[in-house]
């Protein structure tokens, strides 16, 4: 049995990566030492997600897919800004902030990945789109999920971690 390579390139990177940059003492020091702001400022890059809004206008891509993923990708992008200018005011309400938008993000890729999965050619397809599928499986799109997903997602989880740890150190030295 062929193993589904796209979802494998999504997902064992972030299986194999989160316990491992999770557990890190070494990275936990680095992060301890960095602005919370810094990982949560640095997904603006998310805007580029209007790619696939781009897509769907120019009807290069299905609506039920493009829609929902490229403006989950445009708002985190937006309000990471927002986000890291709370979190670096470093109240509590700023942390809370910076934890909603980290859950903002990673639940836009839930819903991007399971609506590519089931709307693209292959085993997991449930729903066969009118027009073309994401073509996320030919370069360059196969960039996206194949690395700027996980690594996305592997720095929501740093973040979260990050921002976990200082709630911790805040409490202790408060």
């Amino acid at each position: 049995m062929r193993l589904p390579a796209l979802p494998l390139a999504i997902f064992l990177p972030v299986i194999i990566g989160a316990p491992l940059l999770l557990s890190s003492e070494r990275l936990g020091q680095v992060l301890d030492a960095m602005p919370a702001s810094w990982l949560v400022g640095l997904q603006i890059y998310r805007v580029f997600g209007s790619q696939w809004l781009a897509y769907r206008l120019r009807e290069l891509l299905p609506g039920i897919w493009a829609l929902p993923a490229g403006t989950g990708d445009v708002l985190t992008g937006l309000f990471a800004v927002p986000a890291a200018i709370a979190v670096a005011a470093g109240t509590a309400g700023g942390r809370k902030a910076a934890i909603l938008w980290n859950l903002f993000g990673l639940a836009d890729f839930a819903v991007a990945i399971t609506l590519g999965l089931i709307t693209s050619p292959g085993r997991f397809q449930l729903i066969v789109p009118n027009g073309p599928s994401m073509g996320a499986d030919a370069y360059p799109n196969v960039l996206t999920p194949a690395l700027v997903v996980p690594t996305s997602i592997l720095l929501h989880a740093l973040s979260l971690r990050q921002l976990r740890r200082r709630s911790r150190l805040d409490v202790a030295h408060g």
